[in-house]
């Protein structure tokens, strides 16, 4: 071997040597470190624990439903004309009897006036005072035919009288029962034309009523006590009868329609409690009470409609809004509440660090209620337990702990 070649031989030996001793030597320094890891005490993660107590609660049904009007009506026009005016618009408040729109009442007050004049004449015509009711037997024509009528009446049975008596002949005696006949057909006559003179009067009468309704009829009144949802004619617009002007939707109360599963369907009764939230005001709770049930369970979603009543005499709820609900159902019940910030969350799962000696035992839980800072847990823990309430999401099932 030529003296190059054995000098870069011995300098790879050399270079070996080196890093199979730093291999030695980092192994050495890792056996020991975790030899040193393994005389060490595990880690105590400091907690913090509360007891599992027992409360008296609501028991309740959850359930959603969305917020309609107590009642919603459409006012439509009764006569015919122009709008000579409306003075409310989309959210105007109205309350019931108010006048929120005319109709140019001209030509109906002139209607009005002809119907008047017509009455005034055909009650002349018979001596009415204006307003009197007819008695046909003191009218003029009919007391003049009937005492034209006892007359013939007393002559008749004075001639039968005197036919017995032999006084006078018998075709004497038909003469006058002729007349008696005649005066009775002259009577009964007057009698029919004063009926129906009266008829006549009654009818004038009907007549200027209906104008006057008519007229009073150009007023448009608010039927309920709501606010304007729509509106749907204008000032100056030709109106006819039936022709929508605005709707208006009563919204204190309002009705919150819910519905219940089938499974809690006899729970449900008319006055239980309900407890509401809205997205639009957060953990806000509203209160209302159920009304009405539906007899029947839906055959499609099998569930029941319920109805309750809601106060809104703030205005804040609207209808349409979606709700979340709890129907109280067991004023009675006991629950199992621990403090809702030992409850840690995660993909829906819902899970507690139980107290075992010095460990963590991690449960399951299904919650229920909640009670200001508590909340109640249906099942994974059990009445005397302790769950930690600190540093809950640095725990795993068997976790070393340190309570105080």
């Amino acid at each position: 071997m030529n003296p190059a070649s054995m000098k870069k031989t011995f300098i790879a030996l050399a270079l070996l040597s080196t890093l199979t001793f730093a291999a030695c030597g980092k192994k050495a320094v890792e056996s020991a470190e975790a030899q040193s890891n393994s005389n060490r005490a595990p880690e105590r993660i400091e907690v913090a624990v509360a007891p599992v107590v027992e409360r008296t609660a609501a028991r309740g049904i959850e359930v959603v439903g969305s917020l309609l009007a107590e009642d919603e009506v459409t006012v439509s026009s009764q006569a015919s004309g122009n709008l000579d005016d409306i003075t409310v618009d989309i959210g105007s408040a109205v309350q019931r009897g108010q006048t929120i729109g005319r109709i140019d009442p001209r030509e109906l007050n002139l209607k009005v006036a002809q119907a008047e004049a017509t009455m005034h004449q055909a009650e002349a015509r018979l001596g009415l005072a204006p307003g009197a009711r007819l008695d046909p037997e003191r009218t003029p024509d009919v007391r003049q035919a009937k005492a034209g009528l006892e007359r013939a009446r007393y002559d008749m049975n004075a001639a039968r009288n005197l036919v017995d008596n032999g006084d006078i002949s018998k075709q004497q005696l038909d003469v006058y029962q002729k007349t008696f006949e005649q005066a009775e057909a002259r009577y009964q006559a007057a009698l029919e034309n004063v009926r129906n003179l009266a008829a006549q009067i009654e009818e004038k009468r009907a007549a200027l009523a209906l104008a006057k309704k008519q007229l009073g009829d150009t007023a448009i009144i608010s039927p309920i006590s709501g606010v304007v949802k729509e509106k749907l004619a204008s000032r100056g617009e030709y109106m006819q009868p039936g022709k929508a002007i605005i709707t208006i939707v009563q919204i204190n109360p309002l009705r919150l329609k819910l519905e219940v599963p089938e499974t809690f369907a006899a729970n449900i009764k008319s006055g239980q409690e309900v407890s509401l939230k809205v997205d639009t005001f957060g953990d806000r709770q509203f209160r209302g009470t159920i009304r009405r049930i539906n007899p029947s369970v839906d055959e499609k979603n099998r569930s029941l409609v319920a109805e309750a009543e809601v106060r809104n005499d703030g205005a804040l709820l609207r209808p349409g809004m979606f709700a979340r609900a709890e129907i109280v159902s067991n004023r009675q019940g006991t629950a199992l509440m621990v403090p809702e910030k030992a409850v840690v969350s995660l993909a829906g799962i819902n899970k507690v660090f139980v107290l075992d000696g010095d460990h963590a035992a991690e449960r399951q839980v299904k919650l229920g209620a909640r009670d200001g800072s508590l909340v109640e847990i249906i099942e994974g823990v059990k009445l005397g337990d302790r769950v930690v309430t600190t540093n809950a999401d640095r725990l795993h099932d068997g976790a070393m702990v340190s309570a105080s």
